[in-house]
């Protein structure tokens, strides 16, 4: 619903003249999915939608006019049969362009998707197994059913039920804005029953749709989809911690200094791979490959990443420019409507995020060597390789191959 809620135009104008009038109006009109993990619990999430946009303080009136055109009459625009259909087979066939530009992203997700319930509904919103619904929407001949079901999401959601809301500006200019913010509000159907409302992180346990496998599945696991690519992309996924445990920003340099000391040389230069590398995803630590010639032989220097830093096969000069990356990329300028978004959508505060970084400041040696040992020297893995067939996959006897036209959803 996300991609078409501005695309099919509104009350006032069609889709080409709504287009023209955000353009002239604001900086843009954005509505995407949110699905976040909670800072404190590995089972905790928020799931919604996010609307966003921002203007100049005089064009403030002109950008709400333009939601509440929007939102309030979206129902109405779903008789556009031929323009829904056009929107919905070209958001199919940017999907499945993006599994070979990203198929990196997706070979993660999908090797997260084993770890428990909030990773299985990634999958599911952003993974290989929304590539494959979108196929199959693309190809349905009577679109019908899927307008009803945008109609009735569209009922749940854009109300004001369980609505949050962050609003930047100049101090001259939030007056202005946070009376249109309440107009806007008082607008939208649904009650509220207080002006006020946190990040509401839930158990996901509690909320998972039938077709969901509850919990974690066999660990280690491995699966090939066979596409037709020339090349592999690889992802592979480790039980991490979440954010504001005291490991995390240890885990955070690490990923760095793999990268500078073992990664970039061999994934990258030995092994001739576009890239490669290790980050923290959600409460995983996670390792890929990218636009990569190999495959198996990619998981085994993943292993052999990790007995070189659990050997402490590095130097405190290494450990400090890992730490200067990670301060780098921690501390880049944000821009002014991006203050605060931060403990917005994630609900990290300032104040987590300075002991982070003070525990990244403290971090040595022996505490990387301590957490590779921790979490990543003989523990179970999900890892999933994207790309051609090679028989290399049946000779090591422990892959799930699946092909290109039976890739299943999480579950099955």
């Amino acid at each position: 619903m996300t991609r078409v809620i501005q695309l099919l135009g509104s009350k006032k104008f069609n889709y080409l003249e709504l287009s023209e009038q955000i353009a002239l109006k604001t900086g843009g009109l954005s509505v995407s999915t949110h699905l976040d993990e909670s800072p404190f619990h590995i089972e905790d999430y928020e799931e919604g939608i996010v609307l966003s946009s921002y203007c100049l303080d005089r064009k403030i009136n002109d950008m709400f006019d333009l939601w509440e055109d929007v939102l309030l009459h979206f129902n109405k625009q779903l008789n556009q049969y031929d323009r829904l259909k056009t929107l919905i087979k070209g958001q199919a066939s940017a999907y499945a362009n993006s599994v070979h530009e990203s198929g990196h992203t997706f070979a993660v997700i999908h090797s997260a998707s084993h770890y428990g319930p909030v990773d299985q509904m990634s999958e599911s919103l952003y993974g290989l197994t929304q590539v494959n619904r979108l196929q199959e929407i693309a190809r349905q001949e009577n679109f019908d059913d899927i307008m009803k079901k945008l109609s009735q999401i569209a009922d749940h959601v854009l109300t004001k039920s369980s609505l949050r809301c962050a609003f930047n500006g100049e101090s001259n200019g939030l007056d202005t804005g946070m009376k249109r913010l309440e107009t806007f509000l008082d607008r939208l159907p649904g009650s509220s029953t207080t002006k006020l409302q946190k990040i509401r992180h839930e158990n996901a346990q509690l909320s998972l749709k039938n077709d969901f496998k509850t919990g974690k599945t066999k660990l280690p696991s491995k699966t090939h989809f066979e596409m037709p690519f020339d090349v592999f992309y690889a992802g592979q996924c480790y039980d991490s911690v979440p954010y504001s445990h005291d490991d995390y920003p240890r885990l955070s340099v690490l990923t760095k200094l793999m990268f500078n000391k073992f990664l970039l040389r061999e994934i990258r230069e030995i092994g001739g791979a576009y890239g490669g590398g290790a980050y923290l995803r959600g409460n995983l630590f996670s390792f890929f490959s990218y636009r990569d010639p190999h495959s198996i032989e990619t998981l085994e220097r993943f292993g052999q990443c990790i007995d070189y830093f659990a050997n402490g096969k590095f130097n405190d000069k290494d450990v400090d420019e890992a730490k200067l990356g990670t301060f780098q990329k921690l501390d880049k300028p944000k821009s002014p409507g991006n203050q605060g978004m931060t403990q917005f959508l994630h609900g990290i505060t300032d104040d987590m995020r300075q002991k982070n970084r003070d525990r990244i400041f403290a971090c040595g040696k022996q505490d990387l060597i301590d957490v590779t040992q921790r979490y990543l020297v003989n523990k179970p893995y999900a890892a999933t390789i994207l790309g051609p067939d090679n028989p290399k996959f049946v000779t090591d006897g422990q892959f799930r191959q699946v092909k290109n036209v039976q890739m299943p959803s999480i579950g099955e």
